[in-house]
């Protein structure tokens, strides 16, 4: 009987066998790292900050690794402006050069450790990657238009690469991580505050104001103070004034607050303050209002009169219920125009033209086709002497 020898089958079958399961170890202990970024700053308002923390860390593998170089796009739409990185957490110090470079619609991040353990001994030290994450720079931006921007890195471009030894001793060779990212996706910018005006009709500030959009609006709450300070002012809104939660159409608010001895000359500072459901608070740009003088009474010497155009009354007033009345004063008679703009400089009436040195006018807040001009802001014009003078007038229904 031929005896058969299986000692080479044995031996292919046990390298087989050990090849398996280094390959196998190797996929459990294989090396990923993961990108993503992080809103640390929004102002929530046009020209407002916009901050990205862009960070990393280990997801699978030995950690801490000393980084050696990495490259990732991050993509933001034209919401946003760029204006620079700032916050690196490292630099020539520990043997690195970097960049952030403005590409339109991406930010190229990158590093590279040209100097980092060149010799071996890990001197220049390197910066470690662990499995927290670490912020590598913060973009910052500055916000420019419109409620949202969506944040992406993108997956085709990002690579980075680790020493193959850990905890800050960098030197022998360098390998590439398996790069996953986690994009950032939507995230909401501001309530966009296009109007905010406060006048002293009756006794009453009457503060208005207009969003173009909102997005996650609750409400508002009004602040007042005696000075452009924001600390120090209080709420005098006794009720939540309500928002639109998420709109893209135009909203207007009127919000009157009695003033009981109105002196002229004092000067208030109002603020409005818009709350998002998730309870951020945006802080609009104040508007400040002086009490005009007080109008003379018939036993008070009388002043001169004062010529021009005059605030129209009542102002904001609501079409569908009641006139707004024009008043002017001329110093002698001449010819005047009498017209209504929109804030686009198209005409929309035409209340009077011919000769007069003062003029008593109603408006019904119609256009020259007869139909109800919508809410909103509207220039009342006088021409006359080769000048004109300007009042805005403030339509609102709600």
């Amino acid at each position: 009987m031929k005896k058969t020898n299986n000692f080479g089958t044995l031996k292919s079958t046990r390298v087989l066998f050990i090849f398996i399961v280094l390959q196998f170890c190797m996929l459990l202990h294989a090396d990923n790292a993961s990108f993503r970024t992080v809103v640390s700053k929004n102002d929530m308002s046009v020209g407002g900050d916009f901050w990205l923390d862009f960070q990393i860390r280990i997801t699978e593998g030995t950690h801490p690794r000393t980084l050696n170089s990495l490259t990732s796009d991050v993509y933001f739409g034209n919401e946003i402006s760029y204006i620079n990185a700032d916050g690196w957490a490292y630099g020539s110090a520990l043997g690195y050069s970097r960049f952030a470079n403005n590409l339109t619609d991406y930010i190229r991040v990158g590093t590279t450790g040209n100097s980092v353990g060149q010799d071996g001994p890990g001197d220049p030290p390197g910066w470690d990657i662990t499995s927290s994450w670490q912020t590598i720079v913060t973009l910052k931006f500055t916000i420019t238009t419109a409620t949202s921007v969506d944040i992406s890195i993108n997956d085709a471009t990002d690579a980075a690469a680790y020493f193959d030894n850990y905890q800050n001793n960098p030197k022998g060779d360098n390998t590439d991580w398996t790069m996953s990212n986690e994009d950032t996706g939507q995230v909401t910018l501001p309530v966009i505050l296009s109007t905010f005006t406060a006048q002293f009709l009756n006794n009453n500030a009457e503060l208005y104001w207009v969003t173009e959009s909102e997005v996650d609006n609750l409400g508002w709450n009004i602040y007042r103070n005696f000075s452009n300070n924001f600390n120090t002012a209080e709420k005098i809104n006794n009720e939540f004034i309500a928002g639109h939660g998420t709109t893209t159409e135009r909203s207007h608010y009127l919000y009157s607050d009695i003033i009981l001895e109105p002196q002229a000359g004092k000067c208030f500072w109002y603020w409005v303050t818009s709350i998002s459901y998730s309870g951020v608070m945006h802080i609009s740009a104040p508007v400040s209002l002086t009490i005009p003088e007080v109008t003379p009474q018939h036993h008070e010497i009388e002043i001169p009169e004062t010529f021009g155009l005059f605030q129209n009354s009542p102002n904001p007033f609501h079409p569908k219920i009641e006139e707004t009345k024009i008043h002017f004063l001329l110093p002698s008679q001449e010819k005047v125009s009498l017209m209504i703009f929109n804030v686009k400089g198209q005409l929309v009436r035409n209340i009077y033209e011919g000769y007069l040195d003062k003029g008593n006018f109603i408006w019904d807040g119609k256009d020259k086709n007869g139909e109800i001009v919508s809410d909103g802001i509207y220039l009342l014009t006088l021409f006359h002497s080769n000048q004109s003078e300007v009042k805005r007038l403030i339509i609102i229904s709600q």
